[in-house]
C-alpha cells in the first residue's frame, strides 16, 4: 500500500496576473463599475449575514482590493462590513453552516484579520469551543458537503489551524467522516441520506443519493481530508479515509462515449442519474478534476496528480461551448470558469489552461450589460417554483463579489487565497494540535 507525501506538497511559487492589454482594461473596467455599484445593494434580512450571500463575502473582496491597490478607501469598506458582520454573530441566531451561518462570517473575520497573537484577544475561540461540542454529536445525521455540512466546518477549521480549538474541530470533522463512509469493493463513498438531499433533488431520491459534486459531494469529503493529512491532524484516519474516497470517486469515471467523465448524482444504488449540462465549479468535470488536482499536491501524491491532470486536460476541451454558460458568477458561471482555469495554470504553467481561462473570462465580459445589475452583470436564478430569472446579487458565490474577486485575480499579483473557500486551494501551513 503506497503512502503519501513522497515528494511533499507543493506551491506555485508566484501569482502573476493573467490577463493583459486590451483584455486586462476591459476587466479592469469592469471590476471598477462593480465596486461603483455595490454600496447601492445590500442583502436584506437573514441573508446579509452569509458568507456566501451577504455583507461578509463582500468584505472578502474589499479585502483584497486593499491588498492589491493599497487603497485605503476599500480596507476601511473592509472593516466596516466586517465589524457588522461582528455584530451579526453576537446578536442573531444564526446557522452552523459556512456558506450561510455563523462559521461563514468566522471564516471571513480570519481568513482577512488573521489570529492575534494573545490567545485571550482572539475573538474566534468561542466559535471553535461550540463547532468542537457541535461536531461531538454521533450519529450524524446532518449534511457532509461544503457549503452547509461537516466538510465547510472542516474549511473553517483548516483556516484556524494551528489554533488548538481548530484541531479538535478538524479532529472531529475526520471521525464523523470515518463513521459515515460506506465500504465498497471499489473503496469508500458518503450518501446523502434522503432528508439531505438538495430540495430541487428530493423528489428524484427518495432513498438518497451519491453526490459527486465540489458544493454537496465527496470531492469536498477528499479536500478536507487531504486537508487534514497535510497539516497533520488526524492524519492517519484521514489518510485511510482518502485513499478510499480517491478510488471509489475515480472508479466512477464514464467512458470516452459518455460527454462527462463524472454524472452529478448516482442513486440509492450507485447508479448514475444525472449528468452534468454546463460546465461549472458546483458540478460537473471542470470542478471536480481541478479539487482532485488540488487534492493530489496537498498529499504530494505524483500518481495521483498525473491522474488528475488528465482529467483537467480533458474538461478544458470538452468543456468549452459558452453557449453553455449564461452568467458570471464563481458557482456555475464564466468568471468562476475563468478562475478555476487561472488556478489551474498558475500551479502547472501550462498554457492550455491560461488559453482556457482567457477564453471564459472573454465570456464573462462579453455577458456584461452595462447599466444593468451590479457593474453591469446580472445573476440568474432558479426559484423554488422552478422559474428563472435575473436579479441583481451583490454575493460572493453566484454574485458581483465574486465576479470581482475573479477579475482581480486575473489582473494582479496577489495571490487569491479566498478560493480555499471553494476547494479550489488547500491551505499548506503546518499545524501544532495540542
Amino acid at each position: 500500500m503506497r503512502d503519501f507525501g513522497s515528494e511533499g506538497p507543493r506551491r506555485a511559487v508566484n501569482w502573476n496576473p493573467l490577463l493583459e492589454g486590451a483584455e486586462r482594461e476591459a476587466a479592469l473596467r469592469a471590476l471598477e463599475c462593480i465596486i461603483e455599484d455595490l454600496p447601492r445593494f445590500r442583502v436584506p434580512g437573514p441573508l446579509s449575514s452569509s458568507l456566501a450571500q451577504g455583507h461578509p463575502g463582500v468584505a472578502v473582496l474589499f479585502a483584497y482590493l486593499s491588498r492589491a491597490w493599497r487603497d485605503a478607501s476599500h480596507g476601511a469598506r473592509e472593516e466596516a462590513l466586517l465589524d457588522e458582520a461582528t455584530e451579526t454573530l453576537a446578536t442573531a441566531p444564526l446557522l452552523p453552516d459556512l456558506f450561510d451561518g455563523f462559521p461563514g462570517i468566522a471564516w471571513a473575520l480570519q481568513h482577512v484579520r488573521g489570529t492575534p497573537e494573545a490567545p485571550d484577544e482572539d475573538p474566534l475561540s468561542d466559535i471553535d469551543t461550540a463547532l468542537a461540542e457541535y461536531l461531538q454529536a454521533r450519529p450524524w445525521r446532518h449534511r457532509y458537503d461544503l457549503v452547509s455540512g461537516l466538510v465547510g466546518l472542516g474549511v473553517y477549521a483548516l483556516e484556524r489551524l494551528p489554533r488548538p480549538g481548530a484541531s479538535r474541530c478538524l479532529e472531529h470533522v475526520v471521525a464523523r467522516l470515518a463513521e459515515l463512509a460506506e465500504r465498497t469493493g471499489a473503496g469508500l463513498r458518503w450518501k446523502t441520506t434522503p432528508g439531505n438531499v438538495e430540495p430541487q433533488a428530493r423528489e428524484s431520491h427518495p432513498h438518497g443519493c451519491y453526490n459527486l459534486g465540489v458544493a454537496h459531494g465527496m470531492p469536498g469529503v477528499l479536500a478536507v481530508l487531504a486537508g487534514a493529512v497535510s497539516t497533520g491532524v488526524a492524519a492517519d484516519t484521514a489518510r485511510g479515509l482518502l485513499r478510499g474516497g480517491w478510488e471509489w470517486l475515480m472508479a466512477q469515471r464514464a467512458p470516452d462515449a459518455i460527454p462527462a467523465r463524472f454524472p452529478t448524482r448516482l442513486g440509492g444504488d450507485a447508479t448514475p442519474c444525472a449528468w452534468p449540462g454546463r460546465p461549472a465549479w458546483c458540478y460537473g468535470d471542470p470542478g471536480v478534476a481541478l479539487v482532485l488536482h488540488r487534492i493530489a499536491r496537498a498529499v504530494g501524491d505524483a500518481a495521483w496528480e498525473k491522474e488528475a491532470l488528465v482529467l483537467c486536460r480533458e474538461s478544458a476541451g470538452q468543456w468549452n461551448r459558452a453557449g453553455q454558460v449564461r452568467d458570471a458568477g464563481l458557482c456555475h458561471g464564466a468568471a468562476g470558469l475563468g478562475h478555476l482555469y487561472n488556478r489551474l495554470f498558475q500551479e502547472t504553467g501550462e498554457g492550455l489552461f491560461a488559453d482556457t481561462a482567457r477564453n471564459w473570462f472573454r465570456h464573462a465580459l462579453a455577458l456584461r450589460r452595462p447599466g444593468l445589475g451590479i457593474g453591469g452583470f446580472q445573476t440568474l436564478e432558479l426559484f423554488p417554483d422552478g422559474t428563472e430569472g435575473w436579479t441583481d446579487h451583490p454575493g460572493l458565490l453566484a454574485g458581483a463579489a465574486g465576479i470581482g474577486l475573479a477579475l482581480l485575480a486575473a489582473t494582479s499579483a496577489v495571490e487569491p487565497e479566498w478560493d480555499r473557500l471553494l476547494l479550489m486551494s488547500l491551505r499548506s501551513a503546518p499545524s501544532h494540535p495540542s
